[in-house]
Parts: C-alpha cells; structure tokens; sequence
C-alpha cells in the first residue's frame, strides 16, 4: 500500500484545501497521514487521515526553533513513517520539512519530495528587498525537491529560473481544483438566492441593483481599500458593494466607507459559509489582490457562472483569462470603476462572460481534472524512487 504524508503550517490548510486530496488517494488505497502545528487536536480534520500528526514549528520562516527542533522531530516522523510521497504545502512547512529531509535525497527508501507553491512569496512587482530574500529561500530549497508544483504562469517560469531542479521536475497544475457540481447554476433555490441577495443591502431595489461581491479576508494584500476606492468612482446608481469576509484591516475600510459617503452603497457581510448563494445572488465578483496563487473565490464564481472583475495580477489574471470577465491594470482603481459601469451597463455582456466563466471552469479548474493531475504526478513520483 502506497503512503503519503501531507506537510502544512497549520491545520486550517489541510481543513480548508487538502480534503478531497486525501479522500482521493485514500479511496485508491493510499495510506495518507498528515502534519502539521495543531493538526492531532484538530477536530475537522477527525476520520479524514489515517493519522494526524504535531510539530511545533514557528509560523516565521526564519525562526531558530524551525530547525534546531521543528526539523529533527519532522525527519523523525518521516523516517519512522517510511512514506513513498512527502507532499509539502505553505511556505514554513515546505521550507523547513524540505531542509530536514535533504540528507535523505539519493539513499534507499528515501520519499519523493513534492512541493506544490500556491503563489511564491516572491512575485513581479514587489519590492527589492523582500522580492530578493524570498527568491533566494525557493532557490536554496529547491534543491531540496524532487518534484515543484506551481499553479500560475508566472511562478511556472519562475520556477523554471531557480535552477538547483530540473526543468522536466516543475510542473504546472492550476490549484487545488473547485467542486463544480455544487456551484452549477440554478442550483441554489431562488427563494434562497433573493434571500441573500435582499440581505446583502443597497438603496437600490434587490432586482435593479446591480451587486458586486468581493470574498476576501480582510488583510494588506487583498486591498479592501482600492476596491472602495474604485467604488468611490462608480457612477451608476444600481451598482453595490457587498464585502464578504472578516480581518484586523475591517476597521480601516469601514472607515474608508464611511470618509467617502458610501454606507449606503458598501454593504459588510462578515465571515459566511454560505459561498454557493451569495455567488448565487451577486452579479460579478471582484478582486484586487497585491498577489495571488490561483484565487479560490475566482474558481467558485466562474463555476458559478459569474464574471469576475479584477486587476491584471498573478493568480487572477491566470483564472480569468480573455473572456470569463473584465481584467484592468494593476491598482488602477479608475479602470476598476470604469469596468464595473460598462458590467452593470450591459447584463448581455455580464451573461455572456458569466456563461464563458463556467465553460472554463469545467474544462480547466474541475476537481476531476486537477486529481487527475496528481494521479499522474503521484505514479510518476512512485516509480523514480523505486
């Protein structure tokens, strides 16, 4: 029986995108356990693993304890475990796992080293000094991995100009892959979908209004405050915004909200689980992220049959592409504004894009086809280390 370990920081990463992995792979008979600061005591994760397992490891990449601690006992548990995969995620679980197993490489029994990069740290744009030391972390460790795993175009040619692994050994599989079936169209009842959609507020009309939704933890890099300032420049009336999610910066924008005379027109709908229908009761959705791997709430809108507006930035621009919505320059927040007015201008053109969202979601972001992916990447792991 083939093994895998699955290495992340935290246990919410497993809980939120590693599910279906290890259902996957456990239903073909894999024994799949996995790792992680908090992951044995975690109930959401119970009956999902054959094993949970703890390391104490600081969420700082740098931090000493990382690897005079956190590394021996991820070695330890490596060894006594003897998997054929170690398959590491986020950037302090897939830096100090892969620095703990590097002696491993070449010996018999050794595991294939996957590392999938849900957006490098590093990316076009950044400033010098973070952009060069994140950079050169991916370059040392690189030489670590048997197999990289990007999930944009831009971290695939990165990765490509690392060195330190060979070419053949990065690949590129667009993210972890969204549930299709359960964003189809149609599929939230209606009563539910006005529900919501009453819920998320505006002066105008819940059928006039034109709603602009934007799933994203309040935090620097999803830049909350050039979505409201775009809004700001919005000239249809109809036009709403509803920001979903919760984070230390709400405050701020609540007050960017508030400085710019829009509370009638911002609507803040705090931390749901109900995706399918506020997707369901919105228009478009929106994004302006500083920097992205492959956006998960752009995937779930384009499934749902929503267009996404957003800036030209890795991870959004990947998933959108020419025609499953409207993509403008990087922090330029009059484009922004002037998209969403030709969007809410045209509910034929919204139509459209809408419908070409979920073609492409089906035939390039399907979970089938992203497991698919891995099953290959899995068999072909499996048998250079035989």
């Amino acid at each position: 029986m083939p093994s895998a370990l699955f290495v992340t920081t935290v246990p919410v990463t497993l809980e939120a995108f590693l599910l279906p992995f290890a259902d996957h792979f456990r239903a073909l008979g894999w024994r799949v356990d996995a790792l992680a600061n908090g992951a044995a005591s975690d109930p959401r994760l119970a009956g999902r693993f054959d094993e949970r397992l703890d390391v104490a490891w600081s969420r700082d990449p740098l931090s000493p304890s990382n690897f005079l601690g956190a590394a021996g006992t991820v070695r330890r548990i490596v060894e006594e475990g003897g998997y054929d995969i170690v398959h590491v995620h986020t950037p302090v679980a897939s830096l100090v796992t892969r620095y703990a197993l590097r002696t491993l490489r070449g010996h018999a029994g050794a595991p294939a080293v996957i590392y999938t990069a849900h957006g490098f740290h590093f990316y076009a744009g950044q400033r010098a000094l973070p952009h060069a030391a994140f950079r050169t972390m991916e370059r040392v460790a690189a030489r670590w991995t048997d197999y990289l795993v990007t999930v944009n175009r831009e971290d695939f040619d990165a990765a490509h100009s690392l060195g330190g692994i060979a070419p053949d050994r990065v690949r590129l599989i667009p993210g972890i892959g969204v549930d299709v079936d359960r964003f189809t169209p149609g599929l939230v009842p209606a009563d539910e979908t006005a529900r919501v959609r009453t819920e998320l507020g505006g002066d105008a009309g819940p059928e006039e209004r034109f709603l602009v939704t934007m799933l994203a933890e309040f935090g620097a890099v999803k830049r909350h405050a050039l979505a409201v300032d775009a809004f700001a420049q919005v000239r249809d009336v109809r036009a709403h915004l509803a920001l979903v999610g919760d984070g230390p910066l709400q405050p701020d924008v609540r007050a960017q909200v508030e400085r710019l005379g829009l509370s009638g027109r911002v609507t803040f709908a705090g931390y749901r689980r109900d995706v399918p229908a506020i997707l369901a009761a919105s228009d478009a959705l929106l994004l302006t992220s500083e920097r992205e791997g492959l956006n998960r709430s752009a995937l779930e809108a384009m499934a749902s049959g929503r267009p996404v507006i957003g800036t030209d930035t890795r991870g959004i621009a990947d998933a959108v592409g020419a025609e499953a919505g409207w993509i403008v320059a990087k922090g330029d927040a009059h484009a922004l504004a002037e998209a969403i007015d030709a969007a809410a201008a045209d509910p034929g053109e919204v139509a459209h894009r809408g419908a070409a969202a979920r073609e492409r979601a089906l035939a390039e972001y399907a979970s089938d086809t992203i497991l698919a992916a891995y099953d290959g990447l899995y068999r072909e792991a499996l048998a250079s280390h035989v």
